[in-house]
């Protein structure tokens, strides 16, 4: 008996490990296409190739789920601030950044816990590489926007219907079409690199 039962879990353990040795190697094959996806964006630019690979460095994709139902009040906080200058670092009424300007919408309903800075925001969620897969309240991120060494530079959430708010250096916080290509080459599309979701 004791040896019916001994390999019974020897061929559970050997089940179970098989089908984690399947998993990880689904993940590292989604992931890789999904990598590829991405420098194909940057158009061979090796400057911005060698940005990607750094922040690839430390952990992305980075589990978080916030509730769905914060996202109109979330929304609704953002857009408090329409109007207001862009500076990089503010985060109040006088000034605010991209990213400044998640960060305390997000702050304001109560999810303390989420970095600040865009390139750091990037690595939380679910990564959606296509505009057209964007839902409202997925966070848009950007690259090559202005020089730095971060490889995301600015930052904005998805209001759906190609809009999305965001502080720019030109309008400070306004809501921007994605795919608008009567501004300068359709810069926002150009510069999209992805988005995340972090509500569920």
């Amino acid at each position: 008996m004791n040896l019916i039962k001994l390999l019974f879990l020897r061929l559970s353990f050997k089940k179970v490990a098989l089908t984690l040795l399947i998993f990880v190697i689904i993940f590292f094959i989604f992931n890789d296409s999904q990598n590829k996806v991405l420098e194909k964006k940057l158009e061979s630019n090796e400057i911005l190739i060698l940005k990607f690979k750094d922040f690839q460095k430390d952990r992305i994709n980075m589990k978080t789920e916030f509730n769905v139902e914060l996202i109109e009040s979330i929304l609704d906080t953002a857009k408090t601030y329409l109007g207001t200058p862009n500076e990089i670092g503010g985060v109040d009424y006088n000034s605010i950044d991209a990213s400044g300007l998640i960060h305390v919408s997000l702050n304001k309903n109560g999810i303390l816990e989420f970095p600040r800075i865009a390139q750091d925001m990037a690595r939380y969620g679910e990564r959606i590489l296509e505009v057209k897969d964007l839902k409202r309240g997925d966070l848009i991120f950007f690259f090559d926007t202005y020089e730095t060494d971060n490889l995301i530079t600015s930052a904005g959430i998805y209001l759906g219907e190609n809009n999305f708010i965001s502080s720019t250096s030109k309008k400070g916080v306004s809501i921007n079409k994605m795919d608008n290509p009567t501004f300068e080459e359709n810069y926002w599309m150009e510069h999209f690199f992805y988005g995340t979701r972090i509500f569920k």
